[in-house]
């Protein structure tokens, strides 16, 4: 066993599983349009912007859309369904997808774990593009967004006239935008509070993914963690230290651990995960 997956298995011993029942309130209409119930959802985008992607140059930057490897489509389904238990079991919806320093995995999984989620008929995503330090998200779908929620954040930008639908049923993008000032000074605020309440409440079908800065770098991590269900956090096969893991879910003890995804391992388990 490495030194990694010890960690893990510590980690997975001495964190405690945190249960936060969410109270869902009735559906507002957004650009999403109107969705309800278990049925087979249909969303239509009468006001978020729809842009269509190149499949093909999506999937040259590992973005599961259906011309993917097959096998690797089907372990990113792997991983959606062993979180779902977890975020169903506790009522769960909104996930921190973080990781302890760069280059770990953590945007490409966080959008690939969003595209398995939009496949389910009976569920919407809203995919947040939380990493306004080196907002990673529109660059991997090949999208040219400026603003998203910086701008909502700061300057009362409408939701409806960010988000993003890229042409992929179910799913909406809000890209991180282009902030002007230190965005962990923004995380604390009420204009954020008033975000997440706003998002939480809009329907109850919905998961809604946040892809988070590095939390050993900055300290945006650790206040988005205060406002999700659970975070998921993604680790590198050989590049993640033991000792980083370590530092880097102290900083979000608070928050419910739905699982560790170790990312890059050796062929046999390319994407495993520890689920709590």
């Amino acid at each position: 066993m490495s030194k990694l997956e010890r960690a893990l298995e510590l980690a997975k011993k001495s964190r405690e599983k945190g249960v936060d029942n969410l109270v869902e309130r009735s559906a507002k209409e957004t650009g999403e349009g109107e969705v309800s119930g278990l049925q087979t959802l249909t969303p239509n985008y009468t006001r978020t912007k729809v842009v269509d992607v190149d499949k093909e140059s999506l999937s040259r930057r590992g973005v599961a859309v259906p011309n993917f490897n097959p096998s690797i489509i089907e372990q990113y389904n792997v991983l959606r369904a062993k979180l779902e238990r977890v975020l169903t079991k506790n009522g769960y919806k909104m996930v921190l997808v973080a990781s302890p320093g760069d280059a770990e995995g953590k945007t490409l999984t966080a959008i690939n774990l969003a595209l398995s989620f939009a496949r389910e008929a009976h569920r919407t995503v809203l995919l947040v593009d939380a990493d306004m330090r080196k907002p990673d998200v529109t660059s991997y779908l090949g999208i040219n967004a400026q603003h998203g929620l910086y701008e909502h954040l700061t300057k009362g930008w409408s939701l409806e006239d960010l988000l993003i639908n890229p042409a992929i049923p179910r799913l909406t993008i809000l890209p991180a935008g282009t902030p002007e000032e230190p965005p962990a000074d923004l995380l604390n605020g009420p204009s954020m509070k008033a975000f997440i309440e706003d998002i939480r409440g809009r329907y109850p079908e919905r998961i809604i993914i946040f892809d988070s800065p590095p939390l050993l770098r900055f300290s945006d991590g650790i206040y988005l963690a205060d406002y999700v269900d659970a975070l998921l956090m993604v680790t590198c096969s050989g590049k993640t230290k033991e000792e980083d893991l370590r530092r880097a879910l102290e900083l979000v003890e608070g928050c419910p651990l739905a699982g560790v995804v170790l990312n890059r391992a050796r062929l046999d388990y390319c994407l495993s995960a520890e689920y709590y």
